[in-house]
């Protein structure tokens, strides 16, 4: 991992130091050094010994993490998503952006039933040239 500024969360993935830092472990990067190792806190705000860039990769936000902090609402738009382990964006953007878009929230959830109502019954089609006029007919409706 390249050197990143303090704050950013991190997660142990190796012990080539002998640091006190737990393998798998999430902490911030609280201190840089200019000889390629940084210190970290923990949750509780405990700073461990150097660690070295190497042992430690960047975290996104994980869906644990996004559950226990955001409302019904908000999760029922991430919901649109794929891949929600590696998402990078700060809280405060996250929240900002969100609250910045309801109208593309609003049209978002409005078509979440629609779409998965139209895929189920494209998955139970048995003609595929139907399936292309089928989706090709809702997003038209869509407009």
């Amino acid at each position: 991992m390249n050197p990143a500024p303090i704050g950013t969360r991190i997660q142990v993935v190796s012990n080539n130091n002998h640091h006190n830092y737990r393998t798998g472990g999430i902490y911030r990067v609280h201190q840089v050094d200019s000889d390629g190792t940084l210190k970290a806190i923990d949750d509780l705000g405990i700073e461990g010994d150097y660690l070295r860039w190497g042992d430690c990769q960047p975290v996104g936000i994980g869906w644990e993490w996004i559950r226990g902090h955001l409302d019904a609402r908000s999760l029922d738009l991430l919901s649109a998503f794929d891949g929600l382990e590696r998402l990078r964006l700060r809280d405060e953007v996250e929240t900002k952006v969100i609250a910045s878009i309801p109208n593309l929230a609003e049209v978002i959830l409005d078509l979440l039933p629609a779409l998965d109502e139209q895929m189920e019954r494209l998955r139970n089609s048995s003609a595929p040239e139907d399936d292309d006029e089928s989706l090709e007919n809702l997003l038209t409706s869509i407009d």
